[in-house]
């Protein structure tokens, strides 16, 4: 019994040594050889096998994710660093706190940084593409619109009554009314809001457009959504989606691109 407490103390010693080593060394984003000697060699003193490592893998992945994405973007050298760190230790992205979206965003944003757009190859983007278009990006989105609506009738006018019989009378004189009404934003459609290194465009249920840059006449991010306001059309296109960072950064990079 005394042998089986002491050897649970010393590898719970071991296992703390280790997890605060590990978390020291990739302060950095990764491993370096030494690195990984230090750790095999502290392993091997207390006895402590793969699986009584797990728990001090899983902990050092999901701090070192969060630490890459902390100013909003991830390099290509973080990602390459996070994917062999993932192998090292034989984890997958579902054994610790990776966020697949906020990573897709992330990357997203340090290639764009780095004046590169992503070319997405596998998609569900059922659009017909030009000669030489690539797909950049593409997510739900909606369409809004401004519809008036009437919120009330008010009454008015010179109006009196003539008693016929009892129960009964004959209404002289005239109504008028007025209405007032206010603008409201309704959604007008769902699908999908999409970007090539040609055009902007939208496809939903009922409602498409689509028009290369060089139309765009205004583009700018509101409290209501993404306006886009083409070259011959007065009223502009109002597009809401759940992040507008990337999007906005992509059409940025290209109009810029385009204007030089």
């Amino acid at each position: 019994m005394f042998n089986f407490v002491k050897n649970f103390l010393t590898k719970r010693e071991g296992k703390n040594k280790y997890g605060k080593m590990l978390v020291d060394f990739l302060s950095d984003g990764k491993l370096d050889d030494r690195e990984k000697e230090e750790l095999k060699k502290l392993s091997k003193e207390y006895g402590l096998e793969a699986q009584e490592l797990l728990s001090a893998h899983k902990k050092a992945s999901s701090l070192t994710f969060k630490n890459i994405i902390s100013d909003s973007k991830i390099t290509e050298d973080e990602r390459k660093s996070l994917e062999e760190l993932m192998n090292y230790f034989g984890i997958s992205q579902k054994d610790f706190d990776f966020d697949q979206k906020a990573f897709n965003k992330f990357y997203a944003l340090g290639l764009i940084d780095k004046g590169i757009m992503l070319e997405i190859q596998q998609h569900d983007v059922d659009i017909i593409f030009k000669k030489g278009e690539v797909l950049h990006w593409g997510c739900p989105a909606v369409i809004k619109k401004y519809k008036r609506i009437a919120n009330r009738i008010n009454y008015g006018g010179l109006t009196g009554s003539i008693k016929i019989m009892k129960g009964l009378r004959y209404r002289v004189g005239s109504i008028g009314y007025s209405t007032a009404s206010n603008e409201h934003l309704i959604t007008e459609d769902v699908g999908i809001f999409w970007l090539t290194n040609q055009r902007v465009g939208f496809k939903g249920n009922r409602k498409n457009f689509s028009f290369p840059y060089s139309k765009i006449h205004v583009f700018e991010l509101t409290q209501v959504g993404l306006l886009f306001s083409k070259e011959g059309k007065e009223i502009p296109y109002i597009v809401g989606l759940d992040d507008y960072d990337v999007p906005c950064m992509m059409i940025s990079h290209i109009l810029n691109n385009n204007k030089e």
